[in-house]
């Protein structure tokens, strides 16, 4: 006669536990989550509708418009056809002749095109629409659960809806990478505040191969791991993991290119390099002299806007993988060349800029809250259908 003494199944009954304990706390958090998914539903909905509308009667059809622009073709063209793609320019800026190579864009949001267009029956630009909606979801819920983890439910719904009605929030709904990288920024921060190092760190690997800001989810989980427990095993992997996406992207771009620098050489074509701001003051300087389209001068409002408000987070002092998530990711969006016009854009993953209004608004009385959102929709509306009809690309 034997007696199961239950020694072999101990870590199974542990796994599963963990796992129903993970299980309840998705459910806790998706129930939670609730209105504010509804509510940025809400504004998703009515930004497409008013563009649908602005776009009726034109040359391009909302779809083109949305998914078949400027950096959204080289990442469809990657998706399509994989890497391998450079357009001949005569010269940029002023600059001399060279090549627009799509080694510039990072591979995981062609890389999930691709992979469901094998499998979804709507084309390239259709996947990637469908892929940029699912993920601007799942940021959204991922900015809920922070908020919240931060100031609790009501700050957490009223900052997904202040990132739903960002000026630039039209850019959610375009098949670029933007939205993927806020979610995978959103629950990466999360993981940080609420000490999951690991998982952050995996998610930072994702972040680091889908766009160049990635660095920024990178710096703030090792300064927060590091900040933790400066000698621990977990530390120590999550810093090891966190950069290996961004790490591994520019080392093959370098193997491909036959140099290490491959990668910088790469974007010094496309004209983009560290240039401390220098763009931005000199689209200052061209709107203050009044000759600018009203796009740029609204470009130039909300760079100056998105400057006011770290200064506003910084002064709340948040936790420090916010600090260095939002320092490292507005440095990079002001800090580097390029068209004032595309810096919105590169603000849109900064969330986190709006915690101290989202907090703020919690505090409020419904009729300033209303009227705040009310007039936000207005502008973004305005903003996002001049933007997408009038042929500029983000």
């Amino acid at each position: 006669m034997t007696v199961d003494t239950g020694a072999t199944s101990g870590p199974a009954v542990l796994q599963e536990s963990r796992r129903s304990v993970l299980v309840r706390r998705v459910a806790s958090s998706w129930r939670g989550a609730r209105p504010a998914l509804l509510g940025y539903l809400a504004c998703k909905v009515m930004g497409i509708a008013w563009l649908a509308m602005k776009s009726a009667g034109g040359d391009t059809s909302l779809s083109t418009s949305l998914g078949y622009v400027w950096d959204a073709q080289w990442y469809l063209g990657i998706a399509q056809n994989g890497y391998g793609h450079a357009d001949l320019v005569p010269g940029y800026g002023g600059g001399p002749a060279g090549r627009w190579q799509d080694l510039a864009f990072f591979p995981l949001y062609p890389g999930v095109v691709r992979a469901f267009g094998e499998i979804l029956p709507m084309g390239a630009v259709g996947t990637a629409l469908l892929i940029t909606c699912v993920s601007s979801f799942v940021a959204a819920w991922g900015i809920h659960a922070l908020g919240t983890a931060l100031h609790g439910a009501r700050a957490g719904l009223l900052l997904v809806l202040l990132w739903g009605l960002l000026p630039q929030a039209f850019i959610q709904s375009m098949a670029y990478p933007e939205a993927m990288f806020t979610a995978l920024s959103a629950w990466a921060l999360y993981a940080l505040v609420t000490r999951r190092l690991i998982p952050a760190s995996l998610l930072a690997v994702a972040a680091g191969l889908t766009r160049p800001l990635g660095v920024a989810v990178v710096a703030a989980v090792v300064v927060t791991a590091v900040l933790a427990s400066p000698r621990g095993r977990r530390t120590l992997a999550a810093v090891l993991i966190a950069p290996l996406g961004l790490l591994g992207y520019v080392v093959w771009v370098g193997w491909c290119m036959g140099r290490p620098t491959g990668y910088f050489d790469v974007q010094r074509d496309w004209n983009t390099r560290v240039d401390f701001g220098q763009s931005v003051v000199q689209a200052v300087s061209r709107v203050a002299a009044g000759h600018v389209s009203a796009v740029e001068q609204v470009s130039v409002l909300i760079v100056i806007a998105g400057l006011v408000l770290l200064w506003t987070l910084l002064s709340s002092r948040p936790p420090a993988a916010v600090v260095v998530f939002t320092l490292v990711l507005v440095a990079m969006a002001v800090g580097v060349s390029g068209f004032v016009q595309i810096k919105p854009r590169f603000l849109l993953p900064g969330f986190t800029l709006l915690l101290p209004a989202a907090t703020a608004l919690a505090k409020a009385r419904p009729v300033s809250v209303a009227v705040t959102l009310v007039a936000l929709a207005g502008v973004s509306l305005t903003y996002g259908a001049y933007f997408v009809t009038s042929g500029y690309t983000p």
